[in-house]
């Protein structure tokens, strides 16, 4: 990896001593770059941004991984004191155009890994109403309750599928999990 270098303004003397020789460029050093990438779920990195209450999501080890973390479509679009809430309730344009508006930077940006042979590993977050993978919380009823009753389904969550549709879209080549499977 090559060593930072301070930087200097154009203006700034330089104070260095000694002359320069610019016959003698620096060897470049050489390391083995991973050619796998995890997309993991916000809050497997951040449980700050998961629901109040909520269980933390399974645990990931990211140590020597390249790592790339979703943003929180949930904390985004509701806000953090937000309430339980199933991908019947999220299942809307509104909130799928704001899911692929804040994936599209992202997007184009694992398109160009994967086309320079980079593996894309996209992680959700079981039963997570935007991030789950293959099991996802559905049901809830409108209107006001005093309890919040609701199940877990096969399929993925709102945000996967927007995901999914957009790299498939794309036609890039990605493997998607769920965390702890």
């Amino acid at each position: 990896m090559k060593k930072l270098e301070t930087y200097k303004s154009p203006t700034s003397p330089d104070n260095s001593t000694g002359p320069k020789n610019p016959t003698s460029p620096e060897k470049p050093e050489t390391y083995n770059t991973p050619k796998e990438i995890l997309v993991l779920g916000h809050c497997l990195l951040n449980p700050l941004a998961r629901l109040k209450g909520a269980k933390p999501a399974t645990a990931i080890d990211p140590k020597g991984a390249n790592i790339i973390q979703l943003p929180c479509p949930e904390s985004m679009y509701l806000g953090m004191r937000r309430r339980e809430i199933t991908k019947d309730q999220l299942d809307h344009p509104a909130y799928r155009s704001f899911c692929r508006k804040i994936f599209t930077p992202l997007a184009d940006m694992l398109e160009d890994l994967a086309a320079n042979g980079i593996k894309l590993r996209i992680i959700g977050v079981p039963k997570s109403p935007s991030c789950g993978v293959y099991i996802t919380s559905v049901g809830g009823e409108p209107g006001k309750s005093k309890e919040f009753h609701h199940s877990h389904a096969p399929g993925p969550g709102v945000f996967m599928e927007e995901i999914i549709k957009e790299l498939e879209g794309r036609r890039v080549e990605f493997e998607i999990e769920d965390a702890g499977k």
